[in-house]
């Protein structure tokens, strides 16, 4: 009972922290309030539940375009602090810089460590550069989008792979618009 009572009180406080920032920035959602504060209520209880239960839960934005076009700069994540399997999307310690995570798919796991790549291999900073991260340091699995409310959900699988003549394939070709 006092689980389930966390995780309610964390979904109130995240549909009163959802109030606030629109009153703030002055956003008026209309119909869609009503959706969107659903959304931010069941992640708050998801994430209250987690919390209760000991998992480690947390948020973070997506920056770049190493992903695209499975995730998108500005969509929110929700991750927590569970192993990685083959195909999960993942957050790992960036290896140039500590103080930076990157959000990759592992590609596969074997006695080298944990091999992780873009879903956009053109615009990615992945494995390829830097080579198989230890499994230990591997430690926050995403879970889903909950923002923006029209792509929310569990990540899907990466976009296939076409190559068409012996080049690098691209899954996303508008990263190879120069200045882009």
């Amino acid at each position: 009972a006092l689980v389930i009572i966390g995780g309610l009180n964390w979904g109130l406080v995240a549909l009163a922290e959802f109030d606030l920032v629109a009153t703030l920035v002055g956003l008026d959602f209309g119909e869609t309030n009503v959706v969107s504060r659903i959304v931010y209520g069941l992640v708050g209880v998801a994430g209250g539940l987690a919390e209760q239960l000991h998992l480690r839960v947390g948020v973070v934005e997506v920056r770049g375009r190493s992903m695209a076009p499975t995730l998108l700069s500005g969509d929110r994540l929700l991750a927590a602090r569970l192993g990685s399997r083959v195909g999960d999307v993942v957050l790992v310690p960036d290896p140039r810089d500590e103080g930076r995570e990157l959000v990759k798919r592992v590609v596969s796991i074997d006695a080298f460590g944990v091999t992780v790549r873009g879903d956009n291999p053109v615009a990615s900073t992945d494995a390829r550069t830097f080579g198989a991260i230890r499994a230990d340091r591997v430690r926050w699995r995403v879970l889903l989008r909950y923002w923006p409310l029209d792509r929310a959900g569990v990540v899907p699988p990466p976009p296939p792979v076409v190559d068409e003549g012996g080049e690098d394939a691209c899954t996303f070709p508008q990263a190879l618009i120069a200045g882009d």
